[in-house]
């Protein structure tokens, strides 16, 4: 640019100074001066424009450099997404006794120099009972860590560590958020999967006190796992798992395909191979610590599967879907209930009985369900609690309504 300049300075000068150099009379050299005076100025006043444009162009420059910078620097800075969904609904069982029960979750995850993922979340959860049978109105509130985990690829290996969901099939022994694992899922082939985990099964609610003497959360236990799954087409698979939650011990099948058009069956089958139950442990204070069976000694393999037929799937605005379910599940099957995901029905106690789902989506991310169940108890005779008495099969009647968001 300054060599241009220049050219242009001495090409305009060279051409102001050619009259005078060609011009041989007094006067006429005198108003060649006068001219050439006049030429200087708009000489000096041009190079003073191309100094102007010189220093605007080299701003323009250093600002558009500047602002591709910052734009790089705001691709490349952690970007956070967040996500949660809600619940609420109203449950009537067998009892009599209604109960209003909400959820709210909440997740934040980012990654962090394109390497790490990372995730932090929240659940709050609250449960009303009505009064019933002479008994007061009660209500529950908790806070859950529910997610707080790092996660890194290497290849086709994912592998993840902290308080994460963990899910086996299709959930009968196992799904449960708030699990303190360190888990690795292998990409083995397009359509082959293994899912491993090892570490602590659950954490308590933050409220709760670890080393309060009445009432205290339940202790942790060993959980580790292996998951084997082939994926034979879009919604048709078929796995296999085995695992350990202290002390039991367990393995199971499940697999899940279409039939006709939008009709779909799905089944799961666990076993827990380990005889020997142990009975409800106590603290000193005579406060169950949430280890241990109220009713044992029959001394044998329990198991338990769930078989569902459903029909269509409420995901769009407008649609909807029917799911049948038939439930089968021996007493002393699970110590704790909290980590199927029917656990609103199934507990320590057993479960045998048949369900009906509808699921209507009221919008692209809200869906409203009524779910019926018709269940009983499952006791096995030979268990008994520590005076020698079994438990006696009882009914179980449930009717849930729930308005479900997802955002």
């Amino acid at each position: 640019m300054k060599n241009q300049k220049k050219a242009i300075v001495l090409g305009i000068t060279a051409t102001m100074l050619m009259p005078v150099c060609f011009n041989g009379g007094t006067a006429e050299a005198a108003a060649a001066d006068t001219d050439v005076a006049a030429m200087q100025a708009e000489i000096n006043d041009l190079t003073a424009r191309l100094t102007d444009l010189e220093n605007s162009l080299a701003a323009a420059k250093e600002k558009q450099e500047a602002a591709k910078s910052e734009k790089k620097a705001e691709k490349e800075a952690p970007t956070i997404k967040w996500s949660g969904s809600t619940k609420s609904g109203y449950m009537y069982d067998e009892t009599k006794t209604g109960k209003i029960k909400t959820e709210a979750k909440i997740l934040a995850r980012t990654v962090v120099d394109k390497t790490y993922d990372v995730g932090i979340g929240l659940k709050f959860k609250s449960t009303s009972s009505e009064p019933n049978d002479g008994k007061y109105s009660s209500e529950t509130n908790k806070v859950k860590l529910e997610q707080a985990y790092v996660g890194r690829s290497f290849g086709p290996v994912y592998v993840k560590a902290g308080t994460q969901t963990v899910t086996l099939g299709e959930g009968l022994w196992l799904s449960k958020s708030s699990v303190n694992q360190f888990t690795a899922n292998y990409k083995m082939t397009p359509r082959d999967t293994l899912y491993a985990g090892y570490g602590r099964d659950s954490q308590d609610y933050l409220v709760n006190d670890t080393n309060k003497d009445y009432n205290p959360p339940a202790r942790t236990r060993l959980l580790k796992f292996a998951q084997y799954q082939h994926d034979f087409a879009k919604d048709a698979y078929a796995g296999l798992y085995f695992g350990t939650q202290q002390p039991e011990r367990y393995f199971g099948i499940y697999g899940s395909t279409p039939i006709v058009g939008k009709l779909g069956i799905c089944a799961e089958y666990v076993r827990n191979t380990n005889k020997n139950k142990p009975f409800q442990v106590e603290n000193k204070k005579g406060t169950s610590i949430g280890y241990g069976y109220d009713y044992t000694g029959a001394n044998k393999n329990t198991q338990g599967y769930v078989i569902g037929l459903n029909y269509g799937k409420a995901k769009k605005k407008g649609t909807f879907g029917i799911t049948a379910e038939y439930l089968n599940v021996d007493q002393n099957l699970f110590m704790d209930d909290n980590y199927t995901d029917w656990d609103d029905y199934i507990t320590a106690n057993g479960f045998k009985g048949s369900g009906l789902i509808m699921d209507y989506a009221t919008s692209d991310h809200s869906k409203l369900s009524l779910l019926r169940y018709w269940a009983h108890t499952n006791p096995d005779g030979a268990n008994v609690d520590e005076y020698g008495n079994s438990l006696e099969k009882s009914p179980h009647y449930s009717t849930y309504l729930k308005f479900t968001t997802e955002f």
